[in-house]
């Protein structure tokens, strides 16, 4: 899978210092929230140590995020595997439609659930 490169972050001004190496993948997430609600939306590419989605802009996230990733057959070479996360929202980036925002989510911590299938 491709691998994405280190980039200079416009907004901050300053060398992009993610350590964790990212590959470029469309995999589906949905967004937990307290009340119950859930929003479904898809990385843009995923490390060891966060994703990065896009999410519509209305949508407000700050610090604290659960999110459930659904990592396919074809990344796991046997089945669905499911990943209930913990993350805290780490950046947020501008995307091209003015409706969305990107969100970069350091995942905290995590435990694997039974398989999707």
């Amino acid at each position: 899978m491709p691998r994405t490169q280190p980039s200079i972050h416009d907004s901050a001004d300053a060398f992009d210092h993610r350590l964790a190496s990212r590959y470029a993948m469309r995999i589906p997430v949905e967004l937990l929230f307290e009340n119950g609600d859930r929003v479904r939306v898809f990385t843009h590419n995923v490390s060891a140590s966060g994703i990065f989605v896009t999410v519509d802009k209305d949508l407000v996230l700050k610090g604290f995020v659960r999110f459930l990733v659904t990592f396919p057959k074809e990344i796991t070479t046997c089945c669905k595997l499911l990943a209930l996360c913990d993350g805290a929202v780490v950046r947020r980036e501008p995307m091209e439609a003015e409706t969305e925002e990107g969100l970069a989510i350091k995942i905290e911590k995590y435990h694997f659930l039974r398989s999707a299938d």
